[in-house]
């Protein structure tokens, strides 16, 4: 592990910056849907709860182990939860797309496929959130259950709690399919429909909140975050004491965030030259070679090496960053080389939309601010 520590917006204590890889052998998100759904053993659920009738998992989006415990005034409920317990790592990249699903299915990237942001298609860029590409709805010419055939809850009956809007939308038929839908448009609505799904029976109630992650993008880490992570707080806090004592409430997270203040480095146009695409986000960019270029292709991104990790492909596979098992279908949605910047910067290609320029709050990296993430028992 890389140590880089550095002072960043006026925070107490240095920002957790070491590369960290996905212990998917232990205390990972990928364990969670397996023992919690199936009651396969594992170190980060608790006898209690794994022996409880109905468990629920709060899964706030973005709300990274180390930015609680920098935060711990705003969120004093979960930061004292998360205390008592290890935190536990993300995916490889920590992204939404990829992290959610890893938690919803207990598997690896590199055995669902949802191998980032955006994922390489034949109909073009994949928006994994939107599931859209070239501009399009592609629901019906790429059918979520066959690009990530992976079944969630491991087959078992959930009860799925969140925002109404996303009901059917292409990422949750891919990552949430088979749960019994239950739609929020406020926090009481949210509270409501908790306890709704408890009172329904069913062992597991995963419930999703994503507002954090999305002020985090908009604003960065100051004021407007603050009061997002307060509001989480309340959340949390309601939610204990409307369920049942015997229920437990478990809160977890897909990813941390880190602040990336400077615009994002644009890949050279020489470099664009030498391919043929790109894929992932701005903190983990796959480019993908013309034909015959890989290698070259990866020398010329030498340049961005005093700030960035210049990963080629083997070295990814070799390292198990998505995974022990990486499948044919995972393999080629894959590029030829990863930029992985080891600070505070962001990749962006000259053809990517430009509101995403404009992000704040990042992810998608590996430096240890966005690969911990809480899994505590409140």
């Amino acid at each position: 592990m890389e140590s880089d520590a550095v002072e960043h917006s006026g925070d107490s204590e240095p920002l957790a910056l070491d590369r960290m890889l996905p212990t998917y052998d232990g205390r990972c998100v990928t364990a969670a849907a397996p023992a919690l759904c199936a009651g396969v053993e594992a170190d980060l659920v608790s006898d209690a709860a794994a022996a409880a009738r109905t468990v629920v998992l709060l899964v706030v989006d973005g709300l990274g182990w180390h930015q609680l415990r920098r935060h711990r005034s705003l969120a004093p409920s979960l930061a004292a939860a998360s205390d008592a317990a290890p935190p536990i790592t993300t995916v490889a990249p920590s992204t939404t797309a990829t992290a959610m699903t890893s938690l919803t299915t207990g598997a690896a990237p590199g055995e669902h496929g949802l191998v980032g942001y955006r994922i390489a298609t034949p109909l073009g860029l994949l928006n994994a959130l939107r599931w859209r590409a070239g501009g399009r709805d592609v629901r019906d010419a790429l059918p979520p259950d066959e690009l990530q055939p992976v079944a969630p809850f491991c087959g078992q009956p959930t009860a799925v709690v969140t925002r109404a809007e996303f009901r059917h939308s292409g990422f949750t038929g891919a990552h949430l399919r088979g749960g019994t839908f239950w739609g929020w448009h406020d926090l009481p609505g949210f509270v409501a429909a908790v306890r709704g799904a408890v009172d329904e029976g069913l062992r597991f109630v995963f419930a999703y909140y994503d507002t954090v992650d999305k002020i985090a993008h908009e604003f960065g880490l100051g004021e407007r975050y603050h009061s997002a992570l307060a509001e989480a707080e309340r959340l949390a806090v309601a939610l204990r004491s409307d369920l049942p004592t015997e229920v437990p409430l478990i809160v977890t997270a897909d990813h941390g965030i880190v602040e990336v203040l400077e615009p994002p480095v644009m890949v050279d146009p020489e470099v664009v030259a030498l391919t043929d695409g790109w894929s992932g986000e701005a903190r983990l960019l796959w480019l993908h070679a013309r034909a015959g270029a890989e290698s070259e292709l990866a020398s010329a991104c030498e340049r961005y090496a005093g700030f960035a990790e210049i990963a080629p492909v083997e070295q990814v596979l070799d390292e198990q960053w998505l995974g022990r098992h990486v499948t044919e279908t995972a393999r080629g949605r894959l590029g030829d080389v990863a930029l992985v910047p080891r600070g505070l910067q962001a990749f962006t290609m000259p053809d990517e939309d430009q509101p995403h320029h404009a992000l704040i709050g990042r992810h998608g990296g590996l430096t240890a601010e966005e690969m911990l993430v809480p899994f505590a028992q409140l």
